[in-house]
């Protein structure tokens, strides 16, 4: 038995493995040259003899542990007399009688049978189990180690145990004693190095790593315990270790010294070309074996099961070890640098036959044909894999590195549409816009039936913008999106994230003109392909626009909804995508100001804020003011609103849709600031005066002028009107004011039926902010309607309008409500009043001037029908409004 050298690294969890497995008669240890299969034998044999010879048989099972004894292959036992000679003469020092099989075995007339015969008699004969282990096993099938330890295995009894080590799976009949559970395999994943073993070799070697490079080396060296020893060693001599382990490679000169000598050098000349000339593509079978080996490519079924450093991959296919693999590749770039791009355009040829695009372009790539690796991807579509659309994508990341040459000076559009897609994923909108308008230009040379494939994939990058939201910049998304729809239907079925992009440039397109409700549902379908695709961005992109489309529509509860699980989305590695996250953020501030949540709204507005490019599309960036200006209007703060009215005015493009809505809330605006002519104008700047927002906006006015029977027949008329299409928040502000109104007039049955429209339309997306807004006159109405306060309790309460009704004082005499509910900045200056401040001290401490002031108790006392400060604050108390 060979010497267990001193550096040996002690793997008890091996040995316990060992000893395990010799309990069945067949283990096969398995692994490449350097793998530390003799190591492992031999320290487990050691161990082995000596147990067996301290303790005998083990307690309780009847049976001993069985002692060791070894036969290493070689040119001499390549013959059934060698074997057997070399095996009789380890049997005998290990205690088996055979040493009359030697004598016998001199006589150059005994038959190989008689001596295999002879051995297996000796076996059968034996009085304790016994462990062969056989190094250097072959792999030929019918060579004469495979053929002698198969016939014992058969015939030699109980007692007889082989271990055999073999650069791979021998001629064994594995698979039957796989099948009867009497094997035992270890391989080269088993003897790879841990973490402890690779500290305990590089301490031999006085070197010391920080845990994170001793972890790196063993992820690049895969564990193989060869390249850990040999990094070991030449660390020893290097002036700075960690740097040496971060770039230890596959190519390092004592790892290609060591492989060349112990495997590549020692094939025949085909089998040595089929290596290196594979060693290109990452993963390789038969039919590809033989276009890049030609004939040499015929012996590929036979090199995976003889080459321990040939790992399977199933379904056929096979992958070297990585540092084998690195080896290859730089020894054939040494010897025949012309023939590598060769290689690999061959390579790509065959994966793209196949029909494997990422190999194929893998292939071009390192070929350095762009443009090649352009074409197919943008002949099949595949744009949105580089966009980053699809998860786990193997396609991602592979046409990141090309090159300025390619993109710009080739005669086709394909490099600068790829160029355009990274540069879209990377957020680097310079880089995007110059690839686009580079490949515009030569597309304008062809004609528009030629080049389709690159125009639809064009179409998707113009469509997917870094950093902003769905709809914020494509104001005329309906062109790319038609385009891209062309694709046949096939194509698009295996391709939803261009579904999902095509649809969401219709629907962007859509919310620019105003057709909210048609955006809505191709944001939809967007969302639905979107998650057919898989990718968390086009996720979180489509249901960051679907929310805030639904915001705009007034469907507070179902924009709260989508936002929150835009918001759960995890984030995308890469920069962040500030527009998708502002959409979602804006959608769900909308419907936190129309559920009466304006602290939550205003910490969200904050966030958008702070969101790197949150809001950079004009219709984006301007939608972002108008929330705010509404959520400042809830708060009592119209002049705020009127200034965030103003910046959103700034900004053009805008779409018509909202110049209304800005104008709308500007008009609201300057009724709670008392500056009524300046809303009216508001009112008429909007247009379309036979719209329902429109109208609102002026019978706001005409209340605010005491004109009530104007508003009221304009808006009762508006309100015959008005659809569905309306938005809904809209709707609920119309039927409470008329609601209103009606009460005012005394008309409580109209009244009642407008305010149960309101509440109804409200209750099922939880909208509160008209109510809040009326509390003053709302509160005396539901004190003498208890069945309506108990229908719509749960949409009430959270603002103190479900209160008992001992606690609400009555109405005046004549059971007239307030015309009009106080702003929550005239609440501000009541309370004021109530402690007893002066006007001037009132302006101080709500930092506003004393004019203001001054029209606001004016105003106070109109909605409350008092004339003294004294009388409002009293009539205040009896409302519960303070």
């Amino acid at each position: 038995m060979p010497h267990l050298p001193g550096w040996a690294v002690a793997r008890p969890r091996l040995s316990e493995r060992l000893s395990e497995a010799v309990g069945e008669p067949l283990t096969l240890i398995t692994g490449p040259p350097g793998a530390g299969k003799t190591i492992t034998a031999l320290a487990w044999a050691a161990t082995a003899s000596g147990a067996a010879a301290g303790t005998g048989a083990a307690a309780g099972t009847g049976e001993a542990r069985p002692d060791a004894c070894w036969v290493a292959c070689d040119d001499s036992t390549a013959t059934v007399r060698g074997f057997c000679l070399a095996l009789g003469d380890s049997l005998t020092r290990a205690g088996i009688d055979v040493a009359s099989i030697g004598r016998e075995s001199a006589r150059a007339d005994v038959r190989d049978e008689e001596m295999l015969e002879a051995i297996t008699a000796a076996l059968l004969n034996a009085a304790a189990p016994i462990a062969v282990v056989v190094d250097d096993f072959p792999a030929r099938p019918g060579s004469a180690p495979a053929n002698v330890v198969s016939h014992l295995l058969r015939h030699a009894g109980p007692w007889f145990r082989a271990v055999v080590l073999s650069r791979s799976d021998s001629p064994l009949p594995l698979h039957r004693h796989r099948l009867a559970g009497q094997l035992t395999e270890i391989r080269a994943d088993d003897l790879a190095f841990a973490d402890d073993e690779i500290a305990e070799v590089l301490a031999q070697h006085g070197v010391r790593l920080t845990p994170a490079s001793q972890r790196a080396l063993r992820a690049r060296t895969g564990g193989w315990p060869a390249a850990i020893r040999l990094a070991a060693m030449s660390m020893e001599r290097h002036p700075d270790p960690e740097e040496f382990a971060a770039r230890f490679a596959g190519d390092d000169q004592a790892i290609v010294g060591y492989l060349m000598e112990e495997v590549v050098d020692a094939q025949p000349p085909d089998t040595r070309w089929l290596l290196l000339s594979t060693s290109v593509a990452e993963r390789v079978n038969t039919e590809l074996a033989g276009e890049l080996a030609g004939e040499a490519g015929r012996a590929f079924p036979d090199m995976v099961r003889q080459n321990a450093f040939v790992v399977p991959l199933g379904q056929g296919w096979f992958r070297y070890h990585s540092m084998f693999g690195k080896a290859l590749r730089l020894i054939l770039r040494h010897e025949s640098p012309d023939m590598v791009p060769l290689l690999h355009r061959r390579a790509a040829a065959w994966f793209e036959r196949s029909g494997l695009l990422p190999d194929a372009v893998r292939q071009a790539v390192q070929a350095d044909d762009w443009q090649y690796a352009s074409r197919m991807v943008v002949d099949r579509l595949a744009i949105g894999h580089v966009l980053g659309l699809r998860p786990h994508d193997p396609l991602l990341g592979l046409l990141d590195g090309i090159p300025d040459t390619a993109i710009f000076t080739g005669d086709g559009p394909e490099p600068a549409i790829v160029a355009a897609a990274v540069a879209a994923r990377r957020r680097d909108e310079p880089s995007r816009a110059a690839a686009l308008r580079h490949a515009k230009s030569v597309l304008r040379r062809s004609s528009p039936s030629a080049a389709r494939s690159a125009r639809m994939c064009l179409a998707a990058v113009e469509l997917w913008r870094p950093g902003t939201a769905g709809f914020a910049d494509l104001a005329d998304a309906s062109g790319e999106a038609a385009l891209l729809q062309q694709a046949p239907g096939r194509l698009l079925d295996d391709r939803p994230e261009l579904r999902a992009l095509a649809l969401s440039g219709r629907g962007a397109a859509h919310v620019w003109h105003g057709e909210l409700h048609q955006a809505a549902r191709h944001f939809g379908a967007a969302l639905t392909a979107a998650e057919q695709a898989g990718g968390d961005l086009p996720k979180k992109r489509c249901l960051g626009d679907l929310a805030l489309t639904e915001a705009l529509l007034g469907n507070a509860a179902r924009a709260a909804d989508l936002a929150d699980r835009a918001r759960r989305l995890p984030d995308v590695p890469g920069p962040p995508d500030g527009g998708a996250i502002a959409a979602a953020l804006l959608a769900h501030t909308w419907a936190d100001v129309e559920r009466w949540r304006l602290q939550e709204a205003r910490n969200q507005l904050g966030q958008v804020a702070r969101t790197p490019s949150g809001h950079e599309g004009p219709l984006s960036n301007a939608v972002y003011y108008l929330v705010k200006a509404r959520t400042n209007l809830c708060q009592g703060r119209p002049e705020h609103a009127l200034d965030d009215l103003r910046a959103a005015n700034e900004i053009t493009p805008r779409p018509g849709w909202l110049e209304r809505r800005l104008a709308l809330t500007a008009a609201e605006a300057n009724v709670a600031c008392g500056d009524i002519e300046a809303a009216r104008l508001d009112a008429k700047r909007a247009g379309d005066r036979a719209a329902l927002e429109s109208v609102l906006a002026l019978a706001r006015v005409d209340v605010r002028l005491g004109e009530y029977d104007t508003a009221s027949a304009t808006l009762r008329d508006a309100l015959r009107q008005s659809t569905a299409k309306t938005p809904l928040d809209v709707r609920v502000d119309a039927w409470l004011l008329d609601a209103c109104l009606s009460y005012r007039n005394g008309d409580r049955r109209q009244g009642r039926r407008s305010l149960d429209r309101a509440l109804s339309l409200a209750r099922r997306e939880e909208i509160r902010r008209p109510f809040a807004m009326s509390r003053s006159w709302l509160l005396p109405v539901l004190h003498h309607d208890p069945k309506m306060l108990h229908a719509y309790h749960p949409l009430l309460e959270p603002l103190g309008l479900a209160v008992k009704t001992e606690t609400v004082a009555s109405p005046d005499e004549d059971g007239a409500a307030p015309v009009e509910q106080l702003s929550p900045r005239e609440l501000e200056v009541l309370r004021s009043v109530a402690q007893l401040m002066t006007t001037q001290e009132i302006a101080a401490n709500l930092f506003v001037s004393v004019n203001t002031v001054k029209t606001h108790l004016k105003s106070i006392n109109r909605k409350l029908a008092v004339t003294r400060r004294a009388e409002a604050v009293r009539r205040a108390h009896q409302l519960s409004l303070l």
